[in-house]
């Protein structure tokens, strides 16, 4: 495992981006990584529980030709806690809107994880707004009944009354580091060769998370937004449903080794559609953006170009 302490708190990584507020009824923060002049925008949208500082790595590789711009969703990282529940319907409120109101036009939409699933639900609903769509390594539906009601029976547990305090209380007795590194460790089996740089940037990610004045409020958008995905994943027929929509280019990149999305269901749920790429990276997890920022980079510019 990457040596995880000390670290800086390093919460403006990388040091090229530039930091913005806007105000989408509430705070809205977003990072802009650069780009050249009148370049078309890449907005990158993070996984649960992760922000813009994810993309540190990645992102920076593709201002080449494109503008990046990579946004907090509500209630992570620096953007505010909306007023409702939030979960999956309120990210995908803010994402229109941003892109509406802030980028002002079509741009390519890029998600990691979770993220990869607020954007390929986005992408069914608002194709006006998307001029391509990349993922990595979204979760998937399990490929068999017996799959879909675990993720429901797993759901069904989450909700229990308890359940999202107690974890809040286990989270609060850990460091950063030590939440980091269990998060690690359960996304990925190669995390002894993730990049330094990708630690540190999630290890201030997570005290940024943790010193937050509404953490509690923050973590209780996150967990409406888990148990949204749960649902959604665990009831595979309407989730296909909402992939037949996507009628937006679409290139779906997948670990090989991914503990958290397995690469046969994505391979099996690609084959049905031969109009979206499908590329699997042998040996690496969950965190293919940050685990081989390099190759993931290549296989989006040439998608891009």
């Amino acid at each position: 495992m990457t040596d995880l302490s000390p670290s800086p708190a390093r919460l403006d990584w990388p040091a090229g981006a530039t930091s913005h507020v806007t105000d989408l009824d509430g705070p809205v923060h977003h990072l802009d990584l650069g780009g050249p002049p009148g370049a078309p925008v890449v907005l990158a949208v993070h996984g649960l529980g992760g922000s813009a500082l994810n993309w540190g790595l990645l992102a920076p590789l593709l201002t080449g030709a494109h503008r990046v711009l990579a946004l907090d969703l509500p209630g992570h990282g620096r953007s505010g806690v909306p007023a409702g529940r939030g979960g999956l319907a309120a990210d995908l409120g803010l994402l229109h809107r941003f892109l509406t109101e802030v980028v002002g036009g079509p741009a390519v939409l890029l998600g990691h994880s979770m993220g990869g699933v607020l954007a390929l639900r986005y992408a069914a609903a608002h194709p006006d707004t998307v001029t391509r769509l990349a993922v990595l390594s979204p979760p998937v539906p399990g490929t068999t009944t017996g799959t879909d009601r675990a993720m429901l029976a797993r759901r069904a547990f989450l909700r229990l009354p308890g359940v999202a305090a107690a974890v809040r209380r286990q989270l609060r007795r850990l460091t950063a580091e030590q939440v980091v590194d269990r998060q690690l460790r359960q996304a990925t089996p190669h995390a002894a060769r993730l990049p330094a740089d990708a630690v540190a940037a999630s290890v201030a990610e997570t005290r940024l998370r943790q010193a937050r004045p509404d953490a509690d409020r923050a973590q209780a958008v996150q967990w409406a937004g888990i148990l949204d995905t749960m649902a959604l994943l665990g009831r595979a027929g309407a989730w296909r449903e909402t992939l037949a929509g996507i009628t937006v280019p679409t290139l779906w990149l997948q670990g090989g080794d991914d503990p958290l999305a397995d690469p046969a269901d994505a391979a099996a749920l690609a084959a049905t559609r031969p109009d979206w790429p499908f590329e699997v990276r042998a040996g690496v997890g969950h965190l293919l953006a940050l685990e081989d920022p390099a190759w993931t980079a290549a296989q989006l510019r040439g998608w891009l170009a």
